[in-house]
C-alpha cells in the first residue's frame, strides 16, 4: 500500500492511502488531459495517473474523510421487491404465482379474486384484495360461493284467515283478496310481509262464494271468485300501495251452475287472467270454455264463452299466461290456448297428476307429481320442451322433503336469485341450481289448516314468495317466505 501527505491552504495535512482494486480500478488510457495527465469520468478519481473509484473511510485530525479504494460487493440473496437483489437479471424469480389471480371460490357468488402480491417484510407473497365464502346471510346473494343464493335462511311468517283467501304480486308487494262475512276485501302487503294498512272493501257480489283467484300485471289486479254464478273485479294499485276496485263485471249465463256438481271447487274451479285478459276452465262437466276481454274494458265477460273441445272432460288442470296444462291419463299435457279456444302443441310434457304452472325466466315452468316425487320442469314458449341447461323431470322424493309430496301444486320463479318456490300441498320446496342437477335451498311445511289444502297458489315479489293454502270450506293460510 502506497500513499502521500498533502497540505491545503490553511497549513493541515492530509494522508491519503491507496489500495490496488483488482476489480473496480480502470486504467484509462484515453482521454488524456493537458501535461499528459487523464481526465477521469464521474465517479473515478484520478490516483497517480490512474483513474480509480475511491470511498471516503478515514478521517483525521482536519476532519476529511480518507479516501480508499472498495472492493465490489458479494450479491444480495433474492427479494421479493421488484428489484433483481442477486444479480442475474432476473427480477423476483423465486416467486413465479407473483400477479397472479387468488382467492377461494373466485368468480362464483359473491367471491372476487384477488392478487398475488410481494409481503412488506420481501419475504414472500401473499394473496390481497380477495373475498372469499363466508357464512350464507339473508340478503340476495351467494355469500359461501356455492351458486346458490339464500339457502336455508328464509325468514317465514304468516297468518290464517276464516274464509277465502287469494294472492297476486305486484311492484313493490302483494295484493291479498279475501272474503270477510259478506264482504271482498282486497288489501296490500309489503315485501316484508307486513299490511301496509290500506284496502277497498265491496260487498260480495256472489251468493255462493267456493274459491278466490287471482293473477296480475304491472300494477293491474283481476280477481275471480263465485260457484253458482261467477264474478270479476278489476282492482288498480297505485305506487304507494294503495289498492282500488274499479269494477266488478258478472260473467255470461253459460258459466252458471244451479246445482253443486263440484265443478267450480278446487282444483277445478276456473281462472282468470291478466295478461292475456281472460277468464277460462269448465264452463260445465264436459265443456273447457275461454272469455277473452280488453284491459279497461271488462264486457267482454259477458259475452258468450268460447269453447276449447281439446281440453279433456273434467280434469286438473291450470293455466299461465297464454298456456293451459292438464291432466290427461297418467300423463302431463301442456298447450298454447288461443282466444278462439284453438289448442296448439298440444303435446305430453310429462307423467304425473296435480300441474301447476307459471311463468319462468325466458319460458315456463311445470310441477306435478309422479309416484312420491314432486317433479318440475322449465319449458321453451313456443315449443314446450325442455330446454337446454334448465330442469327437466327434476325430481324432489320424500328423502329430500319433510313428507311425501302430495297435490295440488302451484309454483313461481325468483329472477333475482334464479330458483323456483314449488308449493305442493302443505309443503313448499325452494329450489336452485346446483352444479350438475337441482338444489333443494330449503324447504317447509305448512300445515296449519286442519285439513289438507284443495287450492294453493304462490307469488313473487322482490325475492318474497307469497304463498295461499286453502282447505275445502275456504279456511286459508297465508305465509310469506323471504329476507325480513
Amino acid at each position: 500500500m502506497s500513499g502521500f501527505l498533502q497540505t491545503n491552504s490553511g497549513g493541515a495535512q492530509r494522508l491519503f492511502l491507496l489500495r490496488p482494486v483488482t476489480v473496480m480500478a480502470l486504467l484509462w488510457p484515453l482521454g488524456l488531459g493537458g501535461c499528459g495527465q487523464p481526465t477521469c469520468p464521474e465517479p473515478l478519481s484520478d490516483v497517480d495517473g490512474t483513474c480509480e473509484k475511491v470511498d471516503p473511510q478515514v478521517t483525521l485530525d482536519s476532519g476529511t474523510p480518507d479516501p480508499i479504494v472498495r472492493e465490489k460487493p458479494e450479491p444480495d440473496a433474492e427479494r421479493c421487491d421488484s428489484v433483481d437483489n442477486d444479480g442475474d437479471t432476473e427480477i423476483d424469480e423465486d416467486w413465479p404465482e407473483l400477479g397472479e389471480a387468488c382467492g377461494e371460490g373466485a368468480g362464483v357468488g359473491a367471491c372476487v379474486a384477488g392478487e398475488y402480491v410481494c409481503t412488506d417484510d420481501g419475504m414472500g407473497v401473499v394473496c390481497e384484495g380477495a373475498v372469499t365464502p363466508s357464512e350464507e346471510v339473508c340478503d340476495g346473494k351467494d355469500n359461501d360461493c356455492d351458486r346458490l343464493i339464500d339457502e336455508g335462511v328464509l325468514s317465514v311468517k304468516g297468518e290464517v284467515f276464516g274464509d277465502h283467501a287469494t294472492v297476486a304480486a305486484v311492484d313493490g308487494g302483494f295484493v291479498v283478496t279475501r272474503v270477510i262475512a259478506d264482504q271482498v276485501r282486497v288489501e296490500t302487503y309489503d315485501t316484508d310481509g307486513n299490511r301496509t294498512g290500506y284496502h277497498d272493501d265491496i260487498d260480495n257480489p256472489s251468493q255462493a262464494t267456493a274459491f278466490l283467484q287471482s293473477d296480475s300485471s304491472h300494477k293491474r289486479v283481476m280477481v275471480a271468485l263465485g260457484q253458482f254464478s261467477f264474478y270479476v273485479l278489476d282492482v288498480w294499485v297505485d305506487s304507494d300501495l294503495v289498492p282500488i276496485i274499479l269494477k266488478t263485471r258478472e260473467l255470461h249465463d253459460d258459466w252458471q251452475q244451479g246445482t253443486l256438481l263440484g265443478v267450480y271447487n278446487p282444483p277445478y274451479h276456473p281462472r282468470v287472467l291478466a295478461a292475456p285478459f281472460r277468464f277460462l276452465g269448465y264452463r260445465d262437466l264436459v265443456t273447457f270454455a275461454v272469455s277473452s276481454f280488453t284491459e279497461g274494458d271488462l264486457s267482454g265477460l259477458e259475452q258468450e264463452p268460447t269453447v276449447a273441445m281439446e281440453v279433456p272432460i273434467f280434469t286438473a288442470f291450470d293455466v299461465a299466461g297464454p298456456f293451459v296444462v292438464w291432466e290427461d291419463g297418467e300423463n302431463v299435457r301442456a298447450g298454447y290456448l288461443t282466444n278462439e279456444g284453438v289448442v296448439a302443441l298440444d303435446i305430453d310434457v310429462g307423467r304425473g297428476e296435480e300441474p301447476g304452472i307459471a311463468m319462468g325466466n325466458g319460458g315456463t315452468g311445470l310441477a306435478y307429481i309422479y309416484g312420491e316425487s314432486l317433479r318440475f320442469s322449465e319449458l321453451g314458449l313456443w315449443t314446450l320442451q325442455c330446454v337446454d341447461g334448465g330442469f327437466c323431470n327434476e325430481a324432489l322424493g320424500a328423502q329430500d322433503l319433510s313428507q311425501t309430496p302430495a297435490g295440488p301444486t302451484a309454483l313461481a320463479f325468483d329472477d333475482a336469485t334464479d330458483s323456483w318456490f314449488v308449493v305442493a300441498g302443505t309443503q313448499i320446496a325452494i329450489v336452485g341450481r346446483g352444479e350438475d342437477d337441482a338444489a333443494l335451498k330449503q324447504a317447509e311445511v305448512r300445515d296449519v289448516l286442519g285439513d289438507a289444502p284443495n287450492r294453493v297458489e304462490v307469488k313473487v315479489s322482490g325475492s318474497t314468495a307469497g304463498v295461499i293454502q286453502a282447505a275445502k270450506g275456504g279456511k286459508s293460510s297465508l305465509t310469506f317466505l323471504g329476507c325480513f
